[in-house]
Parts: structure tokens; sequence; C-alpha cells
């Protein structure tokens, strides 16, 4: 009853700030902006996206094997297209990180080893959004630092990486703070903790494989800017490299924020705040984040075709 109120209220949020958005933009420009699309360039936005998938893919069996886990691509492919269809479909990612985690655990033989490697994988590909954004707000000038809550956002995630760096690097700080917390009291949250303890144990021997996540999650949230930077050239928008590079790793990670149903709302607000403040038209954001996150949810439903394929594959067996 509470998760389905949780939902409605999501769901109440995003509808109405894009029915808000929507009122409050020229809907015919919207749609000219859209019909007038070049295809060719949508089509280029389209293999950026299927080969970030391939990066995260290999990033994921990267770090399985670096627990002494192998599967193949196309096991681990087929997982990920899946959890990509959940992520879109459902009320939050954490859908797909279920899909995951369930797939992963029969490979690694407990569910709480494949939870910590799935929460490593997301926390380096938040790292490296993080690491684009600042650079972006270095070295973007003027017109890219005065971006609405910027700086805010840059120096509050700045503390908490800082502190998940600091933890990771410094064993005994977790067990530290759960003591103090006395949460080891409880058998099932001890028995978990260590469990995800010889996890991290074992990447801080294998810093090699971090290291080399870390750099496809820089190369896959590149590839992901790179799309956006397509989709606003498809739909022939000026916008500036520098604050596509600010723009899109800030609103991925204020939308990870659970007040919308899957960012949608949020992020096209945030999106005509910001093309607002380098001189761009607010039909031109709305197209420019509608049209974007559009045709991932469309390329997402691949997913789908995989997860029947899965079930009709099951129910012969």
């Amino acid at each position: 009853m509470r998760k389905t109120a949780l939902l409605v209220a999501k769901v109440a949020v995003s509808l109405a700030l894009l029915a808000w958005l929507l009122r409050h933009s020229d809907l015919t420009a919207l749609a000219q902006r859209v019909r007038s699309a070049d295809t060719a360039l949508l089509a280029s936005a389209v293999l950026l996206y299927v080969a970030l998938l391939g990066v995260c893919v290999w990033r994921w069996r990267l770090l399985l094997e670096a627990q002494g886990h192998v599967a193949p691509m196309a096991h681990l492919s087929a997982s990920y297209l899946v959890a990509t269809f959940f992520n879109n479909f459902l009320p939050s990612n954490i859908g797909g990180d279920v899909i995951r985690v369930r797939d992963s655990s029969r490979l690694t033989g407990s569910t709480t080893s494949a939870l910590a490697i799935v929460a490593i994988d997301r926390m380096l590909g938040f790292g490296a959004l993080y690491v684009l954004a600042v650079l972006a707000f270095l070295v973007g000038g003027p017109n890219v630092r005065h971006l609405a809550g910027a700086r805010a956002v840059i120096l509050g995630l700045g503390c908490f990486f800082a502190l998940l760096t600091y933890v990771f690097f410094r064993p005994g700080t977790a067990r530290r703070l759960m003591s103090v917390s006395r949460l080891t009291r409880i058998p099932w949250i001890r028995e978990r903790f260590e469990t995800v303890q010889a996890a991290v144990h074992v990447y801080r021997q294998e810093l090699r494989a971090v290291w080399l996540a870390f750099a496809a999650s820089l190369a896959l949230q590149t590839l992901v800017v790179w799309y956006y930077f397509a989709v606003a050239r498809a739909l022939r928008i000026e916008l500036p490299l520098a604050a596509c590079f600010l723009m899109v790793p800030l609103c991925t990670l204020v939308q990870a924020v659970p007040v919308s149903f899957n960012g949608w709302g949020v992020r096209e607000g945030l999106f005509i705040v910001y093309f607002a403040q380098v001189g761009l038209a607010r039909d031109s954001a709305l197209a420019f984040s509608l049209v974007g996150a559009g045709l991932i949810v469309l390329l997402s439903l691949s997913g789908a075709v995989v997860w029947t394929s899965r079930s009709t594959a099951g129910e012969a067996d």
C-alpha cells in the first residue's frame, strides 16, 4: 500500500510538471522542431547509445572477473538489456538493478556479493558523471559556470564522493562506523556486511580492475553526453558542447533524486532552466529532453524482447 502510494505520488509529480511545462511552451514550435529532425544524426545518436551499452556490459564483466567470476558477454548483454528495459518502465532504476543482481548471483553464488558488485558498478558510474561535470565546470568558461545550482551540486557531491573514496581506501573505516551504529549486533546485517566487506577487500587488492572500470565509466558517460549532443544537432539546436558536458551530467545526477517517475518532468524543467541561461529557447529544451529520453525508452524495448524470449524458453524447459 505504501509503495503504491509512493508510485502514484511520483507519477503525479511527473505528470503535473510535464503538463505545466507544456502549457507554458510553444507547442507548435516544439512539434515543428521534432518533425524537422535530421534522421541521419538521430541514427548516429542511436549508434552512440548502442556503443555505450557495450561499454556498460564490459565494465560489469570486468568487475565480476575481478571477483573471480567469468561470464560470456552475450549472457551479460542480454541481462543488461532486460535491466535497461526495467529501468525505463519501472518507477526507479532499482528494478533494473534487481535483474542484474539476480543474474549475477547465479555466477557468484551469493545475492549479497552480486549486490555489492552492482552497487560498485553504479557508484563508479556516478563518480564518472561527477568528474565530467567538474571538468566541464572548470574548463567551460563563465558561460558554463553560471548554470543554476552547478556550484552547489558540485561542492555537495564532492563531499559525498570524498567520503566514499576515504572509506574505500581506508580499511576498517566501514567496520568502525558499523560498530558505532551497533548494527553489527543484528546477525542478518552482520552477515551481509561481512560479505560486502569481502567483495570490497578484493577490489582493494585488484585496483587495476577498479581503475579500468572507472576509465570505462568515464568513456560511457562521455558517450552519453555525445549522444545528447547528437540529438541536439539532429534537432538543429545550437547547444555548445562545453555546456552539454555540464548540463547532461548535472541533470542525470539531480534526476536520480526519487521525487518523480524516472526523472520525467524534473529533467525537462532543468533543461529549460539551463537552455535559457545559454540563450536557447524553451521549445528547444523540451524537444532536446523529450526526444533524447524518449529515444532511449524506445531503444530499451529491445530488453522486453529478450525478457519475453527468456520467459518462453523457461516455459519450454
